[in-house]
Order: structure tokens, then C-alpha cells, then sequence
């Protein structure tokens, strides 16, 4: 493996980790801060933000294209992610990840 598709591969693992961390500490520091307006009667008015919802697409999904594992998918549009940089990096090609229509 080169030392490039080393790094790519490490730098890949890191952020799969950075990401489970925050998702982990994500719900406390939502609590934290909610506590913290409530306690100084902070509004969304004064955070710049109006107090309204914001209203979802009603959009469907596009289908998944490329998958690597369970968490690693991607839809073939928009910009590549880490895992699919790394595939190429690596001189394989993200055809053998293809999805069959």
C-alpha cells in the first residue's frame, strides 16, 4: 500500500472517529445549551434566528450508487467523500462498489 493511500486510509479512521465523538457529546451540549437560554431568557431573536420551523423538503431520496459498508455510501453526486478518495487514491476503481440497478 503506498504511504499516500496510508494516510488517506488513517485520515479516514480519524474522522469516522471525530464523527462518533461528536455525535456521542452532540445531545449533551443540545441540553447544555438549551438550560443556558432558559436560565438567562435568551430568545432566538436576540441568537439572529426567527422562530421558525424550518420546513423540509418533500424531496425522496436520491438512491445509493456506491457502497462500502454499512456507513460508507455514497450517491454519485456532489462532492466525493473520504472513503471514495481513498478507493481511488489506492488505484482501485469504485465501479466494484457500484450498487446493481
Amino acid at each position: 500500500m503506498s504511504k499516500v493511500a496510508e494516510l488517506n486510509a488513517k485520515i479516514a479512521q480519524l474522522e469516522k472517529e471525530r464523527n462518533e465523538i461528536i455525535n456521542a457529546e452532540r445531545k449533551s451540549v443540545i441540553d447544555d445549551i438549551r438550560a443556558k437560554l432558559v436560565t438567562y431568557n435568551i430568545s432566538l431573536d436576540e441568537l439572529g434566528r426567527k422562530g421558525k420551523a424550518v420546513k423540509s423538503a418533500a424531496k425522496t431520496p436520491s438512491p445509493i450508487k456506491y457502497r462500502k459498508n454499512e456507513h460508507e455510501y455514497w450517491v454519485g453526486r456532489g462532492p466525493k467523500p473520504q472513503w471514495v478518495k481513498a478507493v481511488e487514491a489506492a488505484g482501485e476503481s469504485i465501479e466494484i462498489y457500484r450498487i446493481p440497478e
